[in-house]
């Protein structure tokens, strides 16, 4: 199975990508730090809607929508933003319309850092995306408390929290992806 890390965070070695690694340590998988990659806004030029597939030349179209549509599961973590997620993976999200109906059946789990507030909201910008892509959620997501840089480490029930969800995307993995899940019963 093979599974992407998303992280939306702007800073290098940031508390959501603490989180993202505690997960990807247990999984194994690759990780795509969005702030590496250049990614515009969508345009609402409907490019995607005409031809298919984005009008905009970036590391999006290039490089990222290959590796979402060649995963079977996909990690979005980030940090809170007044009450959301970061622009980064706002942006992300924005320019997955143009695969719309390819990520169906594919599973999705949702992690977020914060000082508490806002922490649902991410959650549920995140599950949004996934159910707009037909997704299976992988549990309700995890939220670190978490503001300056480290601090996400005094919260060890978020990294408990982490490993559970690491184990239900595992665990989902082995059911939609195993062989002798899909052969005939009888």
């Amino acid at each position: 199975m093979k599974i992407v890390y998303i992280s939306g965070s702007p800073r290098k070695h940031s508390n959501t990508d603490e989180l993202l690694n505690e997960m990807l340590n247990r999984t194994g998988g690759e990780r795509v730090k969005l702030a590496d990659y250049r990614i515009e806004p969508c345009r609402s030029c409907w490019a995607c809607i005409k031809t298919g597939r984005c009008g905009i030349k970036d590391d999006m179209k290039t490089t990222l929508i290959q590796q979402i549509l060649a995963a079977d599961a996909l990690v979005l973590g980030t940090p809170v933003y007044f009450n959301n997620v970061s622009a980064q993976l706002k942006a992300f999200i924005d320019r997955t319309w143009s695969i719309r109906g390819k990520l169906r059946n594919k599973i999705g789990a949702a992690v977020v850092a914060g000082r508490r507030d806002g922490a649902e909201t991410a959650l549920a910008a995140i599950h949004a995306f996934f159910l707009k892509h037909e997704m299976i959620i992988a549990g309700r997501g995890i939220s670190g408390v978490a503001f300056q840089p480290g601090t996400i480490r005094k919260d060890r029930q978020s990294f408990t929290e982490a490993a559970r969800l690491a184990d239900r995307v595992l665990e989902l993995g082995a059911a939609l992806y195993c062989p002798e899940w899909r052969k005939p019963k009888g």
